[in-house]
């Protein structure tokens, strides 16, 4: 929503619909009964659902899989294309009432959940991220990118066989961006709530029908995210993201396996977070036909009966047409989708390959990880071989290793030990709560360890053997 203290006066709009339904390049206006055309913002890419009369089955095998699909309407001449898409599947129905041919598909663009991604990037800002993973596409396809702005975020990537529109939630949600393809696949980027559009508005007492579901759905609130990814040698990191309102836990889990720091980790869960403690006002409008709006734009809503006059934003566009329809109508959501909110808290997740084993089985909510890429903490008779990703000793019989201080938000309250490695068994681990003043030993279990009062966490690693590597260690408190 955009805030504003402007009044708004709508100048009401001719309506005069024209409207043609073309598939695979021929005039079917006339034999359409019902029609959906939907278009969302960032949450994916658009579908469409379309039913014909098929008397004596004179459509049933005109149509191919692949077929193009086109959805022009406006309040001209019918030449504004508001939809356009490809034929996934053709069902031949029979009833009482008649045969009918119901054809569905999705929006041209349907090869973004066709394609994976493999793609990594350390601090990088989120446009270029996007131009880069757009350039992976075969240009054949023929995808452009002028309509993408840049943002001021930057972030770090590990993608692996990931689906492209995964990988755009991921990285809008990152910035506070929003997202969509337009007809001629041209990438829009921009950031959320910046549209205005004034071209279009929805009017109690001229194009408005109806509105549905206006208030604000508590159900899905969450007060904190915990996000789980894991390091090189499998090893969990964890972050957990905690509102500061939080007067009873109301959590919601992420596992992405692609998330192999714990910037990373921790950046998902805050982003995650942002989204969906303070769930905000939505609403559905039904409204005869609006011409010139697209995904993530504010519109103006003003209906006297329900107090609304405001922008809102646009998160799904449903045009409908068809005789049964009765004409021309557009079903748009605004904020949040009104349908099926559980499958849009689920789209805010990121979805991915799954963590085999249950790694955090006493839910601890953070960790402190070494996958020893690079030289840190203090060495007697020990060193790092970054190459390998392996601490070891310096070829001395025995050595020990003490990591970093970490400070912590607050007072830990329980531990548990991972590692990875050779000879694991010839490798003592210790950690301390108050910068390495007293030490407790550590075991490699699944059990939590009631520990001293303290911030100041810090390890300590004892090598007895020369021949033990140590290549991974994640230590989980709370």
């Amino acid at each position: 929503m955009i805030q504003t203290t402007q009044i708004h006066v709508p100048i009401p709009k001719i309506r005069n619909t024209h409207v043609k339904v073309e598939i695979n390049g021929v005039d079917m206006t006339s034999r359409v009964l019902d029609s959906n055309w939907v278009l969302p913002c960032t949450n994916g890419i658009g579908t469409f659902n379309v039913n014909i009369s098929n008397s004596n089955g004179q459509y049933s095998s005109i149509y191919s899989v692949g077929d193009t699909v086109n959805f022009y309407a406006d309040n001209s001449d019918a030449s504004i294309l508001q939809f356009t898409g490809r034929i996934d599947y053709i069902k031949d129905d029979i009833s009482n009432s008649g045969q009918f041919l119901n054809i569905q598909g999705r929006h041209k663009s349907y090869l973004l959940n066709e394609f994976l991604i493999c793609y990594s990037a350390e601090e990088k800002e989120t446009s270029e991220i996007l131009k880069e993973i757009i350039d992976k596409l075969s240009s054949d396809y023929g995808f452009t990118y002028s309509n993408i702005n840049t943002s001021t975020s930057s972030m770090s990537v590990e993608w692996n066989y990931k689906p492209f529109w995964e990988c755009i939630i991921e990285i809008a949600n990152k910035a506070g961006f929003d997202c969509y393809v337009d007809n001629d696949l041209d990438f829009h980027y921009f950031k959320e709530n910046s549209i205005s559009n004034t071209d279009n508005a929805i009017v109690e007492g001229d194009n408005f029908i109806r509105s549905q579901d206006l208030g604000t759905n508590n159900y899905y609130d969450k007060t904190r995210v915990v996000v789980m990814g894991q390091d090189k040698n499998g090893l969990p990191i964890i972050y957990t993201a905690i509102s500061s309102n939080e007067d009873e836990i109301r959590e919601l889990f992420i596992k992405e396996t692609s998330l192999n720091t714990y910037e990373k980790v921790k950046s998902l869960a805050e982003s995650k977070l942002l989204k969906i403690e303070n769930r905000i006002l939505q609403i559905k409008t039904t409204s005869y036909g609006l011409d010139s709006i697209s995904p993530g734009d504010n519109i103006w809503i003003i209906v006297p009966r329900q107090k609304l006059a405001g922008q809102y934003k646009i998160v799904n566009i449903k045009h409908k047409f068809g005789m049964k329809v009765g004409g021309w109508k557009t079903e748009v959501d605004f904020e949040e989708f009104s349908e099926n909110i559980s499958q849009n808290i689920q789209n805010l997740n990121t979805t991915t390959n799954q963590i085999s084993n249950n790694q955090n089985v006493n839910k601890l909510n953070y960790s402190y990880n070494f996958d020893f890429l690079e030289n840190v903490g203090t060495h007697t008779n020990t060193k790092i071989d970054i190459k390998k990703g392996v601490l070891k000793t310096d070829g001395s019989a025995s050595g020990t290793w003490v990591s970093p201080i970490k400070t912590l938000d607050s007072n830990a309250k329980a531990v548990e030990l991972r590692m990875s490695g050779e000879q694991t068994d010839n490798i003592l681990v210790d950690f301390s709560l108050n910068g390495g003043t007293v030490w407790k030993s550590l075991k490699y279990i699944s059990t939590s360890y009631t520990v001293p009062t303290g911030k100041s966490l810090r390890l300590k690693v004892e090598i007895l053997s020369d021949s033990a590597r140590l290549s991974g260690l994640s230590l989980l408190y709370s």
